[in-house]
């Protein structure tokens, strides 16, 4: 375990140095993109040493267990789908941020369901180094059918 966390830390610290300074909504949608781009070391330089994940009903307490559970779904996800951003709001002083998105999501689940709806992001960001990271995700939707078939694609290890 203390070599795995050693490996987050170098992929944490390095990427970080490459990323530059941005302001909080752009490490958020930066973390996007790394998703769509299946660049791993690149969402993970965006996250806080703290961070952790609600999703869809599912928690995630430390960087470590988002990276290993939920990430690769994640990853997955966000290259099978269109995430339109329809509204923002940023908000926060000084070393602590937080970003609110609603977006329209479209595209096909990896079992052929469509997908054709409204997900909430709450994004919280603290400023370490001289960057923002995310400490806190928070994503949410309407639709129960998606929820349910995305916990029984996060709860399978054949799924990842």
């Amino acid at each position: 375990m203390k070599a795995l966390a050693a490996v987050l830390a170098c992929l944490l610290a390095g990427a970080a140095a490459a990323q530059g300074a941005r302001p909080p909504a752009e490490a958020v949608d930066a973390f996007h993109a790394a998703l769509r781009n299946k660049d791993t070391a690149g969402a993970l330089s965006l996250l806080d040493r703290g961070l952790v994940v609600y999703e869809f009903g599912a928690v995630d307490s430390t960087v470590e267990a988002y990276a290993f559970r939920h990430l690769p779904f994640d990853m997955d996800l966000a290259v099978a789908t269109q995430w339109k951003l329809e509204t923002r709001r940023v908000g926060g002083e000084g070393n602590e941020r937080w970003v609110l998105s609603t977006y329209r999501v479209m595209g096909m689940q990896s079992d052929g369901t469509p997908i054709d709806q409204t997900t909430l992001e709450t994004a919280i960001l603290r400023r370490s180094g001289g960057q923002f990271r995310i400490v806190h995700l928070h994503w949410s939707t309407s639709d129960a059918g998606f929820q349910a078939r995305t916990q029984g694609q996060r709860s399978t290890p054949a799924a990842r």
